[in-house]
């Protein structure tokens, strides 16, 4: 029994890897699917909508409701193994209104990111001033950067202040610690995720703006 176990591990890596390009088959039919057959029924029902705007309302609820949760999922990943030599986050007991709190932050977080990278005009509106801001390539890029550090800083500080009061309050070897620290790193993660998912949103809008 235990002499076979080392030889299964290996395997998982195909098995990965095979699940990761039937999940990206799934997303995109699914989103070829949600945007012929939306326009199909505006078209039956009457209602004014272009191709590519509806297009990028579709591709703006992908990146809510699919990218973002799996982003934040492998942030909170990475992070733990960063601030604990490789390890995996254990599983850990969430409390109801801790629980009752991340509900709230997914759905408010996915409706901000379509409401913000759904719309053609606020599209087109910070394509027109990013060009002022900034019209070289170089300078877009670090301008960019920093719109992307100075957001998660914004998002990130206000969770860490209060779970790093009951961090400091809590010794090393108490049973609530893990938790705390478990939370924390949910939160710094989602707010990381939101941020690079807003910006991949804008930037996927903005290029369906210009080249179709």
């Amino acid at each position: 029994m235990t002499r076979d176990a080392p030889a299964a591990a290996p395997a998982r890596g195909p098995l990965r890897t095979a699940v990761g390009i039937l999940a990206a088959f799934v997303f995109f039919f699914a989103t070829m699917a949600t945007w012929i057959g939306g326009l199909i029924a505006f078209d039956a029902l009457g209602i004014p909508m272009q191709g590519d705007e509806w297009l990028g309302w579709v591709l703006a609820g992908l990146i809510a409701l699919a990218v973002w949760p799996l982003a934040g999922r492998r942030a909170h990943r990475e992070f733990w193994a960063h601030q604990h030599h490789g390890a995996t986050p254990p599983r850990a007991s969430v409390t109801a209104p801790d629980r009752a709190l991340r509900i709230l932050v997914m759905v408010v977080g996915a409706a901000g990111l379509v409401a913000l990278c759904g719309p053609r005009n606020i599209t087109l509106a910070l394509a027109e001033a990013w060009q002022i801001i900034a019209p070289g390539g170089r300078s877009s890029s670090a301008l960019l950067q920093l719109i992307g550090l100075l957001l998660c800083f914004v998002l990130m500080v206000p969770p860490i202040l209060i779970t790093q009061r009951s961090l400091r309050r809590t010794p090393r070897d108490h049973p609530d610690r893990l938790g705390l620290e478990l939370r924390q790193n949910w939160y710094v993660s989602a707010a990381t995720a939101w941020v690079c998912c807003l910006l991949l949103g804008l930037i996927v809008s903005f290029v369906l703006a210009k080249t179709l």
